[in-house]
């Protein structure tokens, strides 16, 4: 064992003499540097800075290694601070300017996040199914088309949405988004079966009997006190009338045919309440099954320390 000593310390000695010299001869690039600062300001949530930061080192070193990468974060800090508007001209650059880029596809799938998140959900809608046409072998290609499922589902089509999910269950069988989509589309089934109040119907019952259209909506009590207000101004004003009391009956009359005609307007709405409070409840059975699943966590990055923006969708 001693005469293994001389040697492994001439070894050590050796390792670090060659480690001394290759550090002392090789520096980072500019380009290293100032993307490490970049990100710094990423990770610290500075996303406008980051921004910028990323603009000029793709400005300066145009021809940098990763450079793709470099430009997807300059959309991504964008995405991040909110400026949906310029994060969606920034994933096009990199499209347009990148086109061979293995970060095309999640580009053009964080524009759809960018314009579901701006409100414009048929353009996301748009752009979800462009996807799908273009990259169908993608790994986002079962998220996306999840995804078109929970729009349908937020514009209240539920035929739509239970086409949608059964075409994810059968086409990505092997996905972890196969067993999700095959309870949501079961569950969606239900949808033609919830609680429904016509609002023709409750208008007319108030139309024939003041405040019956909110007993019929299951506001009883609101029903049954415009029927009792309206029946009381009424039989006032005949009687009053009959007395010969016009100051006194006109008045009357005209408060009770407000009344008649605002419970028919109210039955209407109430109506119309009845149905969004089922459709409301019934949506929350789906996003609870949605989140239960865990499905929807952070996306990996391909590399480096990119934070991946999951956007949000309300339903």
């Amino acid at each position: 064992m001693k005469t293994f000593l001389p040697l492994l310390r001439r070894y050590r000695l050796l390792s670090c003499t060659l480690c001394l010299v290759f550090f002392s001869t090789v520096t980072p690039s500019p380009a290293v540097v100032e993307s490490a600062f970049a990100d710094a300001l990423f990770r610290e949530s500075d996303y406008l800075n980051a921004a910028h930061e990323y603009k000029r080192l793709l400005f300066l070193h145009p021809d940098a290694p990763q450079s793709d990468f470099i430009a997807f974060r300059v959309a991504a800090s964008y995405q991040n601070a909110g400026q949906l508007k310029n994060a969606i001209r920034a994933y096009q650059h990199l499209i347009d300017t990148y086109p061979k880029s293995t970060l095309v596809a999640r580009a053009k799938n964080n524009i759809a996040q960018c314009h579901i998140l701006s409100g414009d959900r048929q353009q996301g809608l748009t752009s979800l199914k462009q996807f799908l046409t273009e990259h169908k072998k993608s790994d986002l290609a079962p998220r996306v088309h999840f995804t078109m499922g929970i729009l349908h589902i937020d514009r209240g089509e539920w035929t739509a949405a239970n086409s949608v999910w059964t075409q994810v269950a059968l086409t990505y069988s092997e996905s972890p988004f196969a067993e999700v989509s095959d309870r949501l589309a079961r569950m969606v089934k239900n949808a033609e079966t919830l609680p429904h109040r016509s609002p023709t119907i409750a208008g007319a019952l108030s139309v024939l009997v003041p405040g019956g259209g909110q007993v019929y909506t299951g506001r009883t009590v609101e029903g049954l006190s415009a029927f009792a207000s309206i029946a009381i101004l009424g039989g006032a004003s005949f009687y009053y009338a009959d007395q010969a009391r016009y100051e006194v009956a006109v008045p009357m009359g005209i408060l009770g045919a407000f009344l008649y005609g605002n419970s028919i307007y109210q039955s209407i709405q109430t109506a119309r309440a009845f149905n969004l409070q089922q459709e409301r409840l019934f949506r929350s059975k789906l996003q609870q099954e949605i989140r239960d699943s865990g499905l929807f966590g952070t996306i990996p990055p391909p590399t480096d320390e990119v934070k991946w923006v999951l956007w949000q969708s309300r339903f």
